[in-house]
């Protein structure tokens, strides 16, 4: 009984979110999701997070190099997903921070798992990610994976 609910646990994730920077352990991430999603056909939707400053309103026009660079990345992990067969919606999420946009967006689209791609790099600062991965597992809108790539 255990196994069938762990088996029906995996299945069930028919919408994946996966935030998207144009980083390497994004497309890993894609990639991850993708191989979790194909035998039951799930969506993947890839949100490019844009955290804006409080100095600005989540409205406030960005320069046009983050638009830019935000939809460079979504078509490549787009590319990622229909080599696999599978539906990709994409989106640039404006939050403050990176985990309460994940959050929202994974809320929105009533998702069942969020693949999170992080490097983890010992004696450095932590990035964006690396927060954002250690908040979702604190407070997790739905399943979290996280795809730890070692530095």
């Amino acid at each position: 009984q255990e196994v069938a609910r762990a088996v029906y646990s995996v299945e069930a994730a028919r919408v994946i979110v996966v935030p998207i920077l144009d980083l390497f352990y994004s497309e890993r991430a894609v990639e991850l999701a993708c191989r979790l999603g194909r035998q039951q056909n799930a969506t993947l939707v890839l949100a490019y997070i844009v955290e804006v400053p409080r100095l600005l309103t989540l409205d406030a026009s960005l320069p046009p190099e983050v638009n830019e660079r935000a939809q460079k990345a979504l078509e490549h992990a787009q590319r990622i997903v229909e080599r696999h067969g599978l539906k990709a919606v994409t989106e640039i999420v404006r939050a403050r921070e990176a985990d309460e946009g994940i959050r929202r967006t994974a809320r929105n689209y009533q998702a069942d798992l969020v693949v999170l791609g992080v490097q983890f790099a010992e004696n450095r600062v932590p990035s964006i990610f690396t927060r954002t991965a250690e908040s979702l597992l604190r407070r997790p809108p739905c399943e979290v994976i996280i795809d730890g790539v070692p530095a």
